[in-house]
């Protein structure tokens, strides 16, 4: 990993408004403003969207009670969408004026929400037909309304009606796409909340029978065996979490910090403090679970629970929350975790959830184990969830989403279309980090797919199966000859799609899933503590459910390392356009010595027991739609077992993509000595700037003979050497930070 540091980057700032539209302007982007016309006002009603899809093998039952409450959410189109990806796209700019200029929710809302006009129009809309809309959030993207069924009907004109889906599920669903006002028509996205036939779906799993394969060793669970010294730094085990994971060949978080290299920067200190994760969760959890896990590991992780339109209505998955709370805290344990609880009652109630932690702004850092297969979901649905990702993109939040556990057929799980491909939602949204699954043999990671045992498969795929997600180009970074940068993005698997050319901020190509992933495989699996059901306390347990909470965790100790203080990085965290931008520029890192992350290139995601056995994706060298990039390796390492800072892992990597430090690292202005007698070492006094105080980050690389020897910095401007003997003449050297930034040559005499 060579290279120059790049442009003269800007400094972080919440910036008004005003400054923002004028740094846009500078960088191409156009913003305007949007008013109601006379035309608008006067408009007949007109209807919103489509009647949602129903299953196949639905039958009908009866009228929804008229006086069941429903929530609903009526969403808004924003203003300047199409320069809203380019302006997400332009905040990871090294190049560009928008460098790191993070929105504030309100300047989010003054830029690409509703404007306040847009907002009056609609709720007055709202209220002539009988309803009571609550008041828009600062984003301006959603208008809450609490009424009854019978109610909505009539505000709407259409019946809300029942019907028992094949797999026996009672639901609801409009009858005919809603009506609405004319004045409120070019303003309103989708009506949420008149069907509930979507569901959102733990991607939680145990074990289904007994393990299969012999126990695995500690020193060969990962492919990299990234193991410190067992007993080193961070949290540790009790004896009964390390008695379950021998029994189930599972890991303690302890052995996942040293397999996927979170311990190094334990030792550096950084443990996530200062960090807040946003877990999003669709049911309750037993605290008592909460105290005894952190208990076990000495822990005194602050978890906060935040209950969004009265909090989860049921515990069904609390399952769910305890893994992610466990896995989230277990392995970024000085980081606060908040726990945003919502009803799983209808899909407005799950935006609300998210629209919630992204209104409130505190957690640069989300993850979500619950979803959804994009085939089922309506088209309005999910670009309502679009406009909240985007939201989060330009507000420098980094959001995780489970891809799924039952392959590249999505929707199995839904009990219907179980045969037909499809990605899974939220993970396959633009702008949001889709976490695939992977399974840690003895021999090292694999796609996870537990086809023979029944027991699930990681989700991947391309978009299209309903609402079609163009390729964000983030995730196709090429040169400006059109040459790829990241093997495997674009493969025959691939596909062009009317509609996406000349999309601003996309490419030609469908989106594609997973980004990145992680061990996901319940017999290779989480050991956690959740004291509920007949086999309640110490347990293993897997998912694509787990996989998303350790990437939080990842960015989380990213966020709170000593590299992000020190190139003035921000919340980098693992931001997709930063990912990306690094897997292109690191390709020799990743790919050939695996560092920054692990390549999987065994397997694929054809879960045979949904009826599909088309084979569909298989892993390969670099990106591919089973695990993606690939499962990180958190710290730099110079061989499979040694932890080094001079090599960058994953957070230096995300740190560096991010940080607005000087725009030339580490150059030298002098040296003393210069000169001593040959045959002998000399320790020399370096000074310049840029240098790195983390121990051992800064080595000193002698051009003559082509070797490393260590410095140690004691300031971004002074360090010292010891230059080992050699004959006489003279020697050229240089300083070189975490194996990037090479600086200027400088001589040292040996006389004889």
């Amino acid at each position: 990993m060579t290279g120059n540091k790049g442009e003269h980057r800007v400094r972080t700032s919440r910036v008004s408004f005003a400054a923002v539209a004028a740094l846009a302007a500078v960088g191409g982007l156009v913003f305007a403003t949007t008013s109601a016309s006379a035309q608008e006002v006067t408009r007949p009603p007109a209807r919103v969207g489509v009647r949602p899809a129903l299953p196949a093998g639905s039958i009908q039952i009866g009228r929804l009670a008229p006086a069941k409450t429903l929530l609903l959410d009526i969403t808004l189109k924003g203003r300047n969408q199409a320069a809203l990806q380019p302006f997400i796209d332009a905040l990871s700019n090294r190049k560009s004026s928008l460098f790191h200029h993070y929105l504030t929710p309100a300047q989010f809302g003054d830029m690409f929400g509703a404007s306040k006009a847009q907002v009056a129009t609609v709720d007055a809309a709202l209220r002539s037909v009988g309803l009571v809309p609550g008041s828009a959030g600062p984003n301006r993207l959603i208008i809450p309304v609490r009424t009854t069924a019978g109610a909505a009907e009539r505000a709407f004109g259409t019946s809300l009606v029942t019907y028992r889906l094949a797999g026996g599920r009672v639901v609801y669903a409009n009858s005919r796409a809603p009506r609405l006002p004319g004045a409120a028509v070019p303003y309103v996205r989708a009506v949420i909340g008149l069907d509930n036939i979507a569901q959102w779906h733990s991607q939680a799993l145990r074990p289904s029978g007994p393990g299969k394969r012999a126990a695995i060793s500690s020193a060969s669970r990962f492919s990299a065996a990234r193991a410190s010294s067992p007993e080193a730094t961070g949290p540790q085990a009790c004896a009964d979490a390390k008695d379950v994971a021998a029994e189930d060949d599972a890991f303690t978080a302890t052995e996942f910090a040293e397999g996927y290299g979170f311990t190094p920067l334990y030792q550096l200190g950084d443990l996530g403090q200062g960090v807040r994760i946003a877990l999003f969760e669709l049911s309750g959890n037993a605290t008592s679970n909460i105290s005894t896990y952190k208990a076990c590991y000495g822990l005194k992780t602050t978890v906060n629970y935040i209950k969004v339109d009265g909090g989860a209505s049921n515990n069904d998955g609390e399952e769910e929350a305890t893994l992610d709370i466990e896995d989230a805290l277990g392995l970024a344990p000085d980081a606060t975790i908040d726990v945003y609880q919502t009803p799983d009652v209808t899909n407005a109630d799950y935006l609300a959830g998210f629209d919630a932690i992204f209104a409130a702004d505190k957690d640069k850092v989300v993850s979500t184990s619950w979803g959804g297969c994009e085939l089922l979901d309506s088209a309005s649905l999910m670009s309502s969830e679009q406009s909240l990702f985007e939201e989060a993109a330009a507000q420098g939040q980094t959001v995780f989403a489970a891809a799924g556990d039952s392959g590249s057929t999505g929707c199995l799980r839904e009990g219907a279309d179980e045969d037909k491909l499809s990605p899974g939602d939220p993970a396959i949204q633009p702008d949001v980090v889709g976490v695939g699954g992977t399974t840690v043999t003895s021999s090292g990671q694999v796609v996870w797919n537990e086809s023979t045992l029944q027991g699930g498969a990681g989700g991947g795929g391309l978009s299209g199966a309903n609402e079609v997600w163009c390729m964000p180009s983030y995730q196709d970074p090429t040169t400006a000859k059109g040459a790829q940068e990241i093997p495997g993005v674009i493969s025959g698997y691939s596909h062009k799609q009317t509609g996406c050319e000349g999309k601003k901020g996309f490419t030609d190509y469908l989106r594609e899933e997973p980004d990145v992933s992680a061990d996901a495989d319940p017999y290779s699996g989480y050991v956690i503590y959740d004291n509920t059901g007949s086999d309640g306390g110490w347990t293993a347990i897997g998912g694509t459910s787990a996989a998303a909470p350790l990437w939080a965790a990842v960015a989380a100790v990213v966020d709170a390392s000593p590299f992000c203080a020190q190139w003035d990085s921000g919340a980098a965290g693992v931001q997709p356009a930063g990912l990306y931008a690094l897997a292109a520029d690191a390709g020799d890192y990743i790919w050939t010595d695996g560092e920054i992350l692990t390549d999987i290139t065994k397997g694929n995601d054809d879960y045979t027991p949904s009826g599909y056995t088309g084979g569909l994706y298989v892993a390969t060298s670099g990106y591919d739609m089973t695990t993606g990039l690939g499962t990180p390796v958190v710290s730099g390492y110079l061989n499979s077992t040694t932890a080094s800072t001079f090599y960058p892992g994953l957070a230096a990597g995300m740190c560096l993509v991010y940080g607005k430090a000087s725009k030339e690292a580490d150059s030298i202005t002098s040296v003393s000595p210069t000169s001593g007698a040959a045959g002998k070492s000399h320790k020399i006094t370096i000074t310049g700037k840029d240098f790195l105080t983390i121990a051992g980050s800064d080595m000193v690389y002698i051009e003559t003979t082509k070797k490393l020897i260590a410095a140690t910095c004691t300031s971004s401007t002074k360090c010292t050497a010891t230059l080992p003997a050699h004959a006489a003449g003279t020697i050229k050297f240089q300083i070189v930070v975490e194996d990037v930034f090479g600086s200027n040559t400088k001589t040292f005499k040996y006389t004889s």
